[in-house]
């Protein structure tokens, strides 16, 4: 490719020029859509005198654009630049033409003028940009770019331009779009993101210009961010928030800018020495703060009120004063930030620390009959708590209402709508006690039901019939019906258990004549529960609940004899029965036990103490404690006697010698000592005396002394039962 030389005609392929890597233009998405929505392609069609009101019909659209934006003249052979004079003509012949959309492209015109202004090839660089977007997402092409006014001699370059190097739709094209915006706003942090997603940003010198001013500004905020913290660390407040605002003022969304100026804005709060007009007073009035500070003198500042936590100020968020909606349990502080359009205009004002006391949490109020449940969490720092409550009706006084720590059941209270507060009470740092504001819940309290009050249960027969009579409730219908649910108290709310019922169960027994009474039959080995309920309307109320047992009789009772003074007693168990009461004859009296099903289950049999008497054993079923039973018959079975014990002593001898006769047993069966003591040890004169001589062996081998005494008669009867009774004696 021959060079090219300044005044003479090109020779030879021209290099593609060089598209914009970025727009260059402030609000260009909200231009875009302006621009689209007037009926323009793009800004060369609004700037084209082609397309004004008025204009000869049968013109074209056509301009040049790769070296500056020209348009033809309306008169004569020569292209004009679209400058600022241009554009100043433009918009007054759009304002004078009384065409609808005239305001809306003035508008547009006006903020094109100032990008002019900013940048003198912005209007090029704009036009180009949207240009290649159109081509890029509709097809490059020569004949594409005449189509949009492109004149022919830049349309084919231009199209092999846009196939070469422009972005399509994604993250760079985005970028280079915003990036001029984000500069221009002091959002340097995000410019420096989107100036990451530009591919060879250098090859576009006026965003290589921009990029580099990018980084300087930020470095110089964190050199300035550096000052303002070894500034506060010397205990120069004034200073260190000085430096903050410069570094905020450079960096606008560098949140650890922010958040310093906030921090600084409190520690001058708290300095002792704080001038009066600088102080920004704050008064707690329930949930809501009220803020009250002096106005700026200058007449184009305005303020923003934020609030944060006293120790995060980089969770700021921007609120309305008063402000209605306060935290609580957290240490806050307000700041009033004077603000010059959307940029900081000097350092911020701040309040001292606030806390409002902490509410209860998960509040909720239900309707239960002739009352209310309140239910709450309270704070664990709480020391007490109390409950005022409020009718809605005009005047109405609020009433304390006693609580737990955790809810209450306000009853009784009439139909109507109610009003709670629920506040906590803390110490405070000053000693002093402090109430929460209080946390309002409101319930409406409808009418219900009376519960039935009185109900009996008679048996009639014996074999299983019973009469269920009740009183009517004071308001409502009763039913009685089948229970297969939790037990429930009188009085309790049953509505959705109710509802549960199949429609056949709620009238299955429905009352027979004009008087409130049911008759019934309940099965053998079968348990009926019933309850009388209370309904009035979609709201049901429990009554007495009764549960009627026709445990039948024990079947297979069987009594065997295992010794003179055991039996053994098995039956079959009487099922739904868990008790059954076992009763017989001992010794002439009457011995009961009460067994439970799970004991006597694994064995099957009882093994009970008895006499050797002939008794009667009595098997019957017990009825739960709760229970009516309709119906009990007992089982009866015979123990047959054993044989007669042999006569004891006090038969044979009278109950004296059955004394004496046992005094002497005793005395045979104690034990001699072992070994005997030895002669010296026993008391006595010494030597001992000469022993007497032993009495005479009779025939029959008993040593005999004093009067002797025949073989037999009594004395010779108790001998021998004697031996027999000492073990000793046998050896």
């Amino acid at each position: 490719m021959a060079p090219w030389r300044p005044g003479r005609p090109p020779t030879g392929d021209l290099p593609l020029p060089v598209l914009p890597r970025f727009v260059g233009v402030d609000g260009y998405p909200t231009l875009d859509a302006t621009l689209r929505k007037l009926g323009f392609r793009h800004a060369a069609d609004m700037l084209s005198p082609a397309l004004l009101p008025g204009s000869e019909s049968g013109l074209r659209v056509e301009f040049r654009v790769l070296d500056g934006l020209w348009f033809p003249a309306r008169r004569g052979l020569h292209w004009r630049r679209a400058d600022q004079t241009y554009l100043d003509e433009l918009r007054a012949e759009w304002a004078a033409s009384g065409d609808p959309r005239a305001p809306a492209v003035t508008e547009a015109l006006a903020a094109l003028a100032d990008a002019l202004r900013d940048d003198p090839m912005a209007l090029r660089r704009l036009v180009l940009w949207q240009l290649a977007c159109l081509l890029k997402d509709g097809g490059p092409g020569a004949a594409a770019a005449e189509g949009l006014g492109v004149h022919p001699d830049e349309a084919g370059p231009l199209a092999a331009a846009v196939a070469a190097a422009f972005p399509g739709e994604g993250p760079a094209r985005r970028a280079g779009e915003r990036i001029a915006a984000a500069a221009r706003r002091r959002l340097l942090r995000e410019a420096v993101r989107l100036a990451a997603d530009i591919p060879d940003a250098s090859a576009d010198p006026a965003l290589a210009d921009l990029v580099a001013a990018i980084q300087d500004d930020t470095a110089a905020a964190d050199r300035l961010m550096g000052d303002a913290v070894r500034l506060h660390e010397r205990g120069d407040a004034d200073a260190a928030a000085r430096a903050w605002l410069r570094a905020h003022r450079l960096v606008v969304d560098d949140p650890r800018a922010y958040a310093g100026l906030l921090g600084a804005a409190a520690s001058l709060a708290d300095a002792p020495d704080r001038p009066g007009e600088a102080t920004v007073r704050a008064m707690i009035d329930g949930r809501t703060v009220r803020l009250s500070w002096r106005a700026p003198a200058a007449p184009d500042v305005s303020v923003r009120v934020v609030r944060f936590p006293e120790d995060a100020p980089h969770e700021a968020v921007e609120v309305e004063t008063p402000d209605d909606d306060v935290p609580a349990g957290v240490r806050l502080r307000y700041a009033v930030v004077p603000m010059r359009g959307d940029r900081t205009a000097g350092v911020p004002r701040a309040t001292g620390p606030l806390l409002l006391p902490p509410e209860v949490t998960d509040a909720k109020a239900s309707s239960v009959p002739d009352g209310v449940r309140l239910e709450w969490q309270p704070h664990p720092r709480a020391g007490a708590v109390k409950v005022m409550r409020s009718a809605d009706a005009d005047g109405a006084q609020p009433v304390a209402v006693p609580c737990g720590t955790g809810g209450l059941v306000d009853r009784p209270l009439e139909p109507g709508s109610y009003r709670y507060v629920i506040a906590c009470r803390y110490a405070g740092l000053d000693g002093r006690d402090h109430w929460s504001p209080g946390c309002q819940v409101s319930v409406q309290v409808q009418r219900w039901p009376a519960p039935v009050e009185e109900a009996a249960v008679r048996p009639v027969d014996g074999v299983g019939r019973v009469d269920i009579t009740w009183r009517p409730p004071a308001r409502g219908k009763e039913y009685l019906v089948p229970w297969p649910f939790r037990m429930v108290r009188p009085g309790e709310d049953v509505s959705e258990l109710f509802g549960r019922l199949p429609g056949e169960e709620r009238h299955a027994y429905a009352p027979q004549g004009p008087a409130p009474s049911v008759a019934l039959t309940v099965p053998p080995r079968q348990t009926l529960r019933l309850a009388l309920v209370s309904v009035l309307g979609d709201l049901a109320v429990s009554g007495p609940t009764v549960v009627i047992e026709n445990p039948g009789g024990v079947a297979d009772l069987a009594v065997r004899r295992l010794g003179p003074d055991r039996a053994e007693v098995s039956f079959t168990w009487p099922d739904p029965a868990v008790l059954v009461l076992l009763r017989w004859q001992r010794g002439g009296r009457t011995e009961e036990i009460r067994i439970p099903r799970s004991r006597f289950l694994p064995d099957g049999r009882v093994v009970i103490p008895v006499s050797w008497q002939r008794g009667q054993v009595t098997v019957a079923p017990l009825p739960r404690p709760d229970a009516v039973v309709a119906a009990c018959e007992p089982a009866t079975a015979v123990l047959e006697p054993a044989p007669e014990p042999v006569p004891g002593p006090a038969a044979v001898l009278g109950p004296a010698g059955a004394r004496r006769a046992a005094a002497v047993e005793h005395a045979a069966l104690r034990p001699e000592p072992w070994p005997p003591p030895e002669p010296w040890t026993r008391p006595g004169p010494w030597p001992p005396p000469t022993p007497a001589p032993a009495p005479p062996l009779h025939p029959a081998g008993e040593a005999r002394t004093g009067t002797e005494q025949p073989s037999g008669g009594v004395w010779g009867g108790l001998r021998r039962w004697l031996r027999r009774r000492n073990p000793l004696s046998r050896r």
